[in-house]
């Protein structure tokens, strides 16, 4: 991350800054497609969804898929944006710095889909601009950064059903996994409930996270989730999350 000379302590926080930004942007565009995995038809588009979350810092998003011409939702190709913002918090040099960011990202999305299931594969280019309050001179993340992320992410089975995405940013080289397992509880609203599991990180950092989740059908195509759970990094106590989302396909 290009430090400067801290403390040990001044060392974890910025390392805890960078895990914020790559948590709550990256995933805000990412997870979307993954936690909502509903049933989509030939007739349909695209999907549009927004959501939130909250632990080490908050943030919101929102963004969606448009396949495109001669394509539909789930097979051929398609485009995903999507815009985040949030705010985190963190010390160094015995400094309290408040850090609020923005950022957007634009892909070109290959998917597959069968009765098994559907896969993406994408990429694309992805801007950032965070704003400290007072300046950090040595967080490499300040002011606007561009890159290109890479992402996969899919769903395989109905009664049980297995949900994954992984993205990877290749500048900052960043990644955040998550692998989901979920079961139908009830069809007719098409709820499940279920457990995941991730890790995401880069070279400063590891930081695996576990949690439990529900989905359900808000009204015709119309889709709920929560999930809460908690994350670990090493030399840092257990934080926990709670994640908010809904979900439309047309």
């Amino acid at each position: 991350m290009g430090l400067v000379s801290v403390t040990r302590v001044g060392l974890k926080a910025r390392l805890m800054s960078f895990k914020n930004l790559c948590s709550f942007f990256g995933a805000s565009l990412v997870l979307p497609l993954a936690l909502f995995a509903q049933p989509v038809f030939a007739q349909d588009t695209g999907v549009v969804y927004t959501g939130g979350s909250a632990g080490d810092g908050v943030n919101a998003y929102t963004g969606g898929v448009v396949a495109l011409p001669g394509a539909e939702l789930g097979k051929g190709l398609a485009v995903r944006a999507g815009v985040s913002g949030g705010q985190y918090r963190y010390e160094s040099n015995d400094q309290r710095i408040s850090a609020d960011y923005i950022g957007a990202e634009v892909a070109l999305v290959y998917q597959m889909s069968g009765r098994w299931g559907w896969v993406n594969v994408s990429a694309g280019p992805r801007v950032t601009d965070t704003t400290l309050k007072p300046v950090d001179i040595g967080n490499r993340m300040r002011g606007t950064r561009f890159d290109l992320a890479m992402q996969t992410d899919g769903t395989v089975g109905n009664e049980w059903r297995a949900s994954w995405f992984a993205s990877y940013a290749v500048n900052d080289r960043s990644y955040i996994t998550q692998l989901r397992l979920n079961r139908l509880v009830d069809g007719e609203t098409d709820t499940r409930l279920g457990i995941e599991g991730g890790v995401q990180g880069d070279r400063s950092y590891t930081r695996p996270s576990v949690g439990i989740y529900a989905s359900t059908r808000l009204s015709g195509k119309w889709q709920g989730l929560i999930a809460a759970g908690a994350s670990k990094q090493k030399d840092r106590s257990a934080k926990p999350y709670v994640t908010l989302g809904v979900s439309h396909v047309f």
